[in-house]
């Protein structure tokens, strides 16, 4: 009964979005999801004082005074749709449908969040040659790398260590980031091989004229044999001008024409171990560069630095804890004409700690602790609202939520 009923309820849902469905594909449907949303009391605090010396890739610093918020939010809460069809020897179809939604202000069409299928969204083949999806998905670099997802609630959340572990110390442009899912992309999966397996995802540049200029190429290698899991992943951005987007714009290079070029690149090491299915812990550490070529003088050239996390869960019955922390160096920077490059202050570091209660396999409460601390000149944000750091400004979050699946 619990059956017809969800497919029914897939008829039905995906009739109002205008999604035709077979008598035969409807057999094939599943629909799931998981609601998070949580009331969130924000600080921030600590920031360098207006005129003090920052590093020179950094923004001014500001002294802006500590702010307290407390707010409702609904980070990468979702619902999807995926299936498969069963082609004969061995083969199958497979396809996913997935977005996100504020369970705290509804579907907001306006925003990337909130767009229909805007999350990972593929359809592919699956036999003994692997797999091979096409759409919009999650990178292997980020699928890799960075695979405790804490009570099932930091994907795209405060307390994800993605928020050190995957970008620099300033900006706010995204094209920095190498925790990302990316659109027009083809992905490989290999059949494993006694534990190990290949993976590698091109996404499309889509520029008229020149289709490659904007390419992102991510690739890595997970080994997983009964409590260990291991993996590396590489991933390069063609001319996405992850640093020129970034830092004051009298360093920053021209990101259109044909005169600068970019190459931004990000390698992560990680490793889990399970004692048991109560119990596990992992690390990270990440090196990444942005480099650019044929600047002016005084412009900016590269930027490199180091980054590492480490991390912890354990059940203890219905109650689980989590904790991690996570760092990030301050690197080191050269510009175009061997003009001095200062990266103090662009260091940072973040602290979690959280507890969930469990009161069935779909539902939980949680309860989450994160103090993310800025070097004098850095702004690293975990903050998913509007209110962002300014240089040395630390930001302190907790929050309570509930959690559930389906």
């Amino acid at each position: 009964m619990f059956d017809q009923k969800k497919k029914l309820i897939a008829v039905a849902i995906a009739g109002s979005f205008a999604l035709p469905l077979t008598a035969e594909a409807q057999s094939n449907v599943e629909i799931y999801g998981r609601l998070y949303p949580e009331v969130v009391n924000l600080s921030l605090s600590g920031a360098t004082a207006t005129g003090a010396k920052v590093a020179t890739m950094s923004a001014a610093a500001a002294g802006t005074p500590g702010t307290t918020t407390l707010l409702m939010d609904s980070p990468n809460s979702r619902l999807g749709f995926r299936g498969s069809e069963d082609l004969g020897g061995g083969m199958k179809a497979i396809y996913q449908l997935e977005m996100g939604f504020g369970v705290d202000a509804g579907l907001n069409s306006s925003s990337t969040a909130g767009a229909l299928f805007s999350r990972n969204t593929f359809v592919g083949m699956k036999g003994g040659f692997g797999t091979v999806k096409l759409g919009s998905m999650d990178t292997v670099y980020k699928e890799l790398g960075d695979t405790m997802s804490y009570l099932g609630i930091s994907s795209g959340n405060f307390m994800s260590t993605s928020n050190i572990l995957s970008k620099p110390g300033f900006g706010t442009s995204s094209a920095s980031s190498f925790h990302l899912r990316r659109a027009n992309s083809l992905y490989y999966e290999s059949p494993e091989f006694g534990g190990l397996q290949a993976l590698y995802d091109y996404s499309f540049g889509e520029v008229p004229g020149n289709t490659s200029s904007l390419r992102v190429i991510s690739a890595g290698l997970k080994y997983e044999a009964g409590p260990l899991y291991l993996a590396v992943a590489y991933e390069t951005h063609n001319n996405l001008f992850g640093a020129s987007k970034n830092v004051p714009a009298g360093l920053a290079n021209p990101t259109t024409g044909a005169v600068v070029t970019s190459m931004d690149t990000g390698m992560r090491w990680t490793a889990q171990y399970k004692f048991n299915a109560d119990s596990r812990i992992e690390g990270n550490f990440a090196t990444i560069k942005y480099d650019e070529s044929g600047g002016a003088a005084t412009r900016f050239a590269n930027y490199k630095h180091n980054a590492w996390s480490i991390g912890g869960e354990h059940k203890i019955g219905a109650v689980t804890l989590v904790a991690s922390y996570g760092q990030a160096g301050a690197g080191s920077c050269a510009r175009v004409g061997g003009i001095a490059c200062d990266t103090t202050g662009l260091d940072g570091n973040m602290l979690d700690l959280g507890v969930g209660y469990s009161f069935s396999k779909r539902t939980f409460v949680f309860a989450f602790y994160t103090k993310l601390t800025n070097g004098s000149s850095a702004t690293y944000t975990n903050v998913v609202s509007d209110a962002r750091p300014t240089p040395g400004q630390d930001i302190g979050t907790f929050a309570l939520g509930i959690k559930h699946d389906f």
